[in-house]
């Protein structure tokens, strides 16, 4: 399964002078009031309530130092697991048509789940994120049919939820990537994982890292 190092080479570790300002970013007027709204609602006890609040006052501030476009939090909901709608501006791979053409969708619904057991123990990678749109996304690690993103064999006990974001940007991208059908930890969609294995050319489908500006 895809493997995205936390303290590697992706957009995390590229954009460190960025995520730094994360907690100084001040709240834009929409913003504030989606995580005022999800607030009213927050269930569960005092330490969760300030975890979930927290996590996702971070996905929103994520979103306003992005490049613009790049991140749009549309939905937080923290009655029980911190849960998040996310519009994502990314390529995104999709099946090829009947000549073998990529397909390239420039965006990704995605689902976020942030459950309390990630507090306490490490999680399998496919526990955070589920693709809504595009649908046939060709990519070894999202499976077919619900298409749940595999981020990891499993990911660390406290992994935060930006770090989530993050790597599915670059998992999509094609930026770190599986490709190796006959890995022992396996793939998903392993006609995919074949399918890339012979067209790495393709790869990366974005030139930027999450915080960068789209090259011209």
């Amino acid at each position: 399964m895809l493997v995205t190092p936390l303290g590697g080479n992706g957009s995390a570790a590229r954009g460190q002078a960025g995520l730094r300002l994360i907690p100084t970013v001040r709240l834009n007027e929409p913003n504030a009031w989606l995580l005022d709204q999800a607030s009213r609602a927050n269930g569960g006890d005092a330490a969760w309530r300030a975890r979930k609040r927290a996590e996702a006052r971070d996905l929103l501030a994520l979103s306003q130092i992005a490049p613009p476009g790049r991140l749009e939090v549309q939905m937080v909901d923290l009655r029980e697991r911190l849960r998040a709608l996310l519009l994502l501006r990314v390529p995104v791979p999709r099946r090829p048509d009947a000549n073998n053409v990529l397909r390239v969708a420039d965006h990704a619904l995605i689902a976020l789940v942030y459950p309390r057991e990630v507090l306490s123990r490490p999680l399998p990678g496919p526990s955070f994120v589920q693709i809504l749109d595009p649908h046939e996304v060709w990519h070894a690690n999202v499976a077919p049919g619900e298409q749940p993103l595999c981020l990891g064999a499993v990911l660390p006990c406290n992994v935060p939820a930006v770090e989530l974001v993050l790597m599915t940007y670059d998992a999509l991208a094609m930026k770190i990537r599986q490709v190796n059908d006959r890995d022992e930890a396996g793939v998903f969609n392993a006609e995919a994982a074949r399918w890339w294995a012979a067209n790495l050319h393709r790869a990366p489908l974005a030139k930027s890292w999450f915080l960068e500006a789209d090259a011209a």
